[in-house]
């Protein structure tokens, strides 16, 4: 299983801005695979929304 923040198009700047080295990856990854694309709001993100209204504070502290 890979999971990325980032569409397969900015592979490269995780490799050094090596795009040739991400395109070689995505091709060994997705040769076989079968593609997901999740949308909407992070369940992290909002049990954190959550966390910080109950104490009452900001997201910087």
């Amino acid at each position: 299983m890979v999971a990325s923040g980032l569409p397969f198009g900015r592979w490269g700047e995780t490799f050094s801005g090596d795009d040739a080295v991400a395109a070689a990856m995505i091709d060994q990854v997705v040769y076989h695979a079968q593609g997901l694309t999740l949308t909407g709001d992070s369940y992290h993100a909002c049990q954190r929304g959550e966390l910080l209204a109950k104490y009452n504070r900001t997201p910087s502290g």
